[in-house]
C-alpha cells in the first residue's frame, strides 16, 4: 500500500536545484510505502519529493512596484515560467542544494557554489554520450530569474588536470568520461574522437567564461603525461603501457594547448 502526504512549508521558503533545475520549495510530498521482508516482518520505505515553484512571487511584485511604468519589467515578467506546485518526482529533497533562502535580501553565489549546482548536471549529459544544448547558460538564467546573482571568478589563471572520471550512472551504463579533477570548473566529456571532445571543451568554456568573466584563462594539463608527480621519472615514462582512454585524455589536452579557444565569445 502505498500513501502520500502533502507537508506544506513555511516561508521563508528554500530556493533548491538538483541536476540543472532551479525552483523555491513550498512544500514536500511525503510517499509512504509499506514493505515485507522475506521472513514476513513489517518495514515501510519512505520518500521525500520536493514541490516546487518556478516563480518568486514576491520577488516579482518587488520589480514592478519598483518600475511601474517600465514595459519591459512587464515584459520579462510575462516570459516566466508560470509552474506552481510542481513534483519533482524524480527527485528526493537529500538530492537537491540549498541556493539561499527567499528572504536574502542579497542573493549572490560564489563561482566555486555556481560550479557546484552544476557538476551532476554536466557529469549526466556527459555519461549520456549526446550535447544536450547550453546547459550552463540556462542554469543561469534559471538562477537570475530568482534575483540570485553570480560573482565573477577572482582567480583568472585556472589550471585544469584532466583524467578519466569514475562517474557512473546505471541507465547509461559503464561510460569513460574525462574531467577536470578540481571541483572548480567541473568539464566532464564522453571519451570518442579528440576532435569531437574539443568541440565540447570549447562550448563548455565559452560558457564559463561568459557567467564568470571573460577574462579567465585556463591552462590544460593531463595525468597521463610526464611527470605525474614529484617521484616520477620521465625516463620511465612508456606510452604504450596508455589505455585508449588515457591516450584520448593526452590527444584532447595537446588540441585544447594549440587551439585558440577564446576567439570571440559566441555560442
Amino acid at each position: 500500500m502505498i500513501q502520500t502526504h502533502l507537508l506544506k512549508l513555511d516561508p521563508p521558503y528554500q530556493i533548491i536545484a538538483c541536476r540543472g533545475e532551479v525552483g523555491m520549495q513550498i512544500a514536500t510530498l511525503v510517499v509512504t510505502e509499506e514493505t515485507r521482508s522475506e521472513d514476513g516482518k513489517y518495514g515501510i520505505t519512505t520518500h521525500s519529493h520536493p514541490v516546487v515553484t518556478y516563480v518568486d512571487k514576491a520577488l516579482v511584485r518587488k520589480r514592478l512596484e519598483e518600475q511601474p511604468d517600465n514595459d519591459d519589467v512587464w515584459e520579462d515578467m510575462a516570459l516566466l515560467p508560470n509552474g506552481e506546485g510542481v513534483v519533482w518526482d524524480k527527485v528526493e529533497v537529500a538530492d537537491t542544494l540549498l541556493v539561499c533562502m527567499s528572504d536574502q535580501k542579497e542573493r549572490k553565489l560564489r563561482s566555486y557554489d555556481f560550479c557546484r549546482l552544476a557538476t551532476a548536471m554536466l557529469e549526466n549529459t556527459a555519461l549520456s554520450g549526446e550535447w544536450q544544448g547550453h546547459q550552463l547558460m540556462e542554469l543561469h538564467s534559471s538562477l537570475l530569474e530568482f534575483g540570485v546573482t553570480i560573482l565573477e571568478e577572482e582567480e583568472k589563471q585556472q589550471e585544469v588536470i584532466l583524467s578519466l572520471s569514475k562517474g557512473q550512472l546505471v541507465r547509461y551504463g559503464d561510460k569513460e568520461v574525462i574531467d577536470s579533477e578540481s571541483e572548480l570548473f567541473p568539464m566532464p566529456v564522453p571519451v570518442m574522437e579528440p576532435e569531437k571532445m574539443l568541440s565540447w571543451y570549447r562550448k563548455i568554456i565559452r560558457q564559463y567564461n561568459l557567467i564568470l568573466g571573460s577574462d579567465i584563462r585556463f591552462n590544460f594539463r593531463s595525468r597521463y603525461e610526464p611527470p605525474y608527480d614529484e617521484d616520477y621519472l620521465e625516463e620511465d615514462f612508456d606510452p604504450e603501457h596508455l589505455t585508449p582512454g588515457q591516450k584520448a585524455c593526452n590527444e584532447v589536452v595537446e588540441l585544447l594547448r594549440n587551439t585558440d579557444l577564446y576567439k570571440g565569445l559566441y555560442l
